[in-house]
């Protein structure tokens, strides 16, 4: 049983697949599995005249693919720069959640997640981004605690012909607060047994303003995509090769106490699927490598050249994956195993100081193996959806070096800043002939910390299970109901685990305090409950559902005092922090509500949105989660004819108070704001769309846009940063 629903849009539609499953069928050539509670967010290139409705369009004026979640019930994106967008789903986010492009998962290189995984794609080479709504199936991905979304990249397209045959797409747009342009290409080449895609996509843009016309700096960003793919068919079987380029610089994360100065990323892919005997088998391999160098004083004002800082991170991923299903009388079966290592570094250094070096991250090792088995029925009225994950985890770090450990006091205080490099773990405070204190030098603390760490045995395992329950029962013509019940694990990450001194290199955190890690972290374990109901009557579709998660041993940072005076001081002595924060184990919770809608009001009109509300809590203290988004709803007008297609939306968001003290979190006011967009067809090759987002020019605060860290800013530092201003803008797109 499908139902269809039409989520808020800005620029793009989200198609919601309420609660189905693959029916059991005789099986053919090909297992057509499709997955229980998922939304579908489609990039519709070739857009129809005859039926407008139901069509995704795709805005290539905004720079980041996270942009597109903000139309996902229960979905949310924390903003740290304008092509940083750190994917939320229902409180959770980071390595909480699954991301994949095409099956591959993303493994950025920067320690402070400037490199997102949603960033390595470009919206025009996006045939759709699937979320799972819910408890996400097993084998959706390795890392599902928080639920899972798949990036389903444009691939080579065949032809029936064995005459090759070409086709394009070209697409333009301008955004008018920043500036920002966007020139993108796509030509096609295929036959009936052999084809061949080839893009780019160029993008750029300067500060934007504020509602009230200050300039968010630095907000500019320069970003450039290319690569191909080759494809191979014949009969059932299916070969694929594809490289991607990525070359991101001088971008922006005010947010965040670095900015972008580049990203090099190749990332090349073989793919492919045959029948082996009754068994349709699918499976990938990918690479990934990437440079990544950002600075404090490039983009944003550094007077103070003993205060400069560089942090070179690179990372190399090599991923793969192997699955097997097939239908059977009792169900389909599905068996798989997959994984990835990944291999980190990051040194500090300033430019201006050829002496000063920090090796944050030597060597670390990231691998994880995966094997899983997954079964779904029919049972009458009822379907079943069955899956066990075991996953081994293992990661090691090579020792660390730092110069201040080397460096006199005069030196060490000259290189007291906020850049993200802030200090070490420290040292027991020494004893005096008398037996009154005296206090370490920085050089004392840091030598601590660095042999402290090296020391230590860092090699780390972990072997855990998920388990995933969903079931869908059709209580009527018009009403159905989902179960979802899961147990999801979660290993630490490698900034959990290896954060060696005090620094703010937490995947994106952007709280405003610095962190060490805790190697004996144990892995996070969450029991999870979906409940949803799906109704569609006379044009009328609503599809709420309610969530609540258990999650003990949750990772998030607690407050060092007293337990680590050396690593307390340095964080004291290096940045003036006084909330130095340790990543630890504590208990937590997460519930709330989510919905989608859609009202058919005649053959033109419609009204459709979303809303979400989550609240995320400490069961072992009295406090709140750290950035978890308030109440907020999108609401949808929309007018459609032969050739046109015209939206009017209402973003409406409520207060937040519910913030983490442990975080220094700080509360955000509610607001509104009203956004246009109008789509006209021309042709079947030519569309041409405009729009204004923020028409009141409403100055306002997103709850999880962070805090400005950046000095002589018209923004204060540690203020909330404030949300884009009035914007217009167009796009030109045309398909051949």
């Amino acid at each position: 049983m499908q139902f269809v629903l039409k989520p808020s849009v800005i620029a793009i539609q989200a198609v919601l697949f309420s609660s189905y499953f693959i029916t059991s069928q005789a099986f053919s050539n090909e297992t057509n599995t499709e997955e229980l509670d998922v939304i579908t967010i489609t990039h519709q290139r070739h857009q129809g005249l005859q039926d407008n409705k139901g069509i995704a369009i795709g805005n290539t004026s905004e720079p980041d693919l996270a942009s597109w979640l903000a139309t996902v019930p229960g979905a949310n994106i924390n903003k740290n720069g304008p092509v940083t967008g750190i994917a939320q789903y229902r409180g959770l986010y980071g390595d909480r959640l699954s991301i994949a492009l095409d099956g591959h998962p993303v493994i950025g290189a920067g320690p402070n997640a400037m490199d997102t995984p949603l960033s390595y794609s470009t919206p025009l080479i996006v045939e759709s981004m699937t979320v799972y709504r819910g408890v996400a199936p097993v084998s959706a991905g390795m890392n599902t605690i928080a639920g899972a979304i798949d990036v389903n990249m444009r691939k080579a397209e065949f032809s029936s012909s064995q005459q090759w045959q070409m086709l394009g797409d070209m697409q333009a747009g301008y955004r008018s607060n920043n500036n920002g342009k966007t020139l993108s290409a796509v030509i096609n080449s295929g036959q009936n047994e052999f084809a061949t895609m080839a893009y780019v996509n160029v993008q750029s843009g300067d500060n934007f303003d504020s509602g009230n016309g200050k300039a968010v700096s630095p907000t500019a960003y320069q970003k450039r995509q290319m690569g191909a793919d080759f494809r191979y068919h014949s009969g059932d079987t299916e070969f694929g090769l594809s490289y991607h380029y990525t070359d991101t610089q001088d971008s922006g994360t005010p947010a965040l106490p670095m900015d972008i100065e580049y990203i090099f990323s190749h990332r090349a892919a073989v793919d492919g699927e045959l029948l082996i005997g009754k068994w349709q088998a699918n499976w990938t391999l990918g690479f990934v490598d990437a440079d990544h160098g950002m600075t404090n004083f490039l983009m944003r004002e550094n007077a103070n050249p003993s205060k400069h800082r560089r942090n070179n991170a690179t990372a190399e991923t090599v991923d793969f994956s192997f699955s097997l299903s097939q239908n059977f009388a009792f169900g389909e079966l599905l068996f798989g195993f997959d994984g990835y290592s990944a291999d980190h570094d990051s040194v500090i250094t300033n430019p201006n100081n050829m002496m000063f070096e920090v090796v944050n991250f030597n060597n670390v090792i990231d691998k994880r193996v995966g094997v899983f088995a997954q079964w779904q029925q029919d049972f009458d009225n009822t379907q079943v959806q069955l899956g066990l994950r075991a996953k081994h985890i293992s990661a090691d770090a090579d020792e660390v070096a730092t110069s201040m450990a080397m460096m006199s006091m005069p030196m060490m205080g000259s290189q007291m800043d906020d850049s993200g490099m802030n200090g070490g773990m420290g040292t027991d405070m020494n004893m005096g002939s008398d037996d009154t204190m005296m206090m370490p030098s920085m050089a004392e603390l840091a030598m601590d910390l660095r042999n402290r760490f090296n020391r230590a045995d860092r090699s780390q395992s972990d072997t855990l299970f998920d388990v995933a329950l969903n079931l869908e029962t059709v209580l009527s013509n018009t009403t159905s109901m989902t179960l979802g019940l899961g147990i999801k694990n979660r290993a630490p990450s490698y900034q959990e685990r290896y954060l060696w001194t005090p620094m703010e290199a937490t995947g994106g955190l952007a709280d405003g305090n610095t962190y060490i890690g805790n190697i004996n972290l144990k892995a996070e374990t969450a029991y999870q409950t979906n409940v949803g109901l799906t109704y569609q009557h006379n044009g009328f579709t609503i599809a709420p559902q309610v969530f609540y998660q258990r999650i003990d041993d949750y990772i998030q940072g607690t407050s060092l005092g007293m337990s680590d005076m050396s690593a307390t001081m340095m964080a004291q002595m290096m940045a003036g922090d006084d909330n130095p924060l340790k990543f630890s184990n504590v208990d937590a919770k997460l519930y709330g509500i989510d919905v989608n809608w859609n009202v058919q009001l005649g053959e033109q009109f419609e009204m459709f949105g979303v809303a979400s509300y989550v609240k995320g809590k400490r069961r072992d203290i009295s406090d709140n989660l750290y950035r978890v988004a308030p109440l907020n709803t999108r609401i949808t007008a929309r007018y459609s004819a032969s050739k046109w297609l015209a939206d009017i939306e209402l973003v409406l968001a409520a207060k937040q108070n519910n913030v983490a003290l442990t975080n220094q979190e700080q509360p955000s006011a509610g607001y509104g704001v009203v956004n246009v967009n109008v789509n006209y067809y021309v042709n079947t090759a030519l569309t041409l769309r405009a729009g204004i987002d923020n028409v009141l020019d409403k100055d306002y605060r997103h709850h999880l846009g962070g805090y400005n860290r950046v000095k002589n800013s018209e923004i204060d530092v540690m203020q909330r940063l404030p949300s884009e201003g009035v914007s217009a803008w167009a796009e030109i797109s045309y398909n051949f």
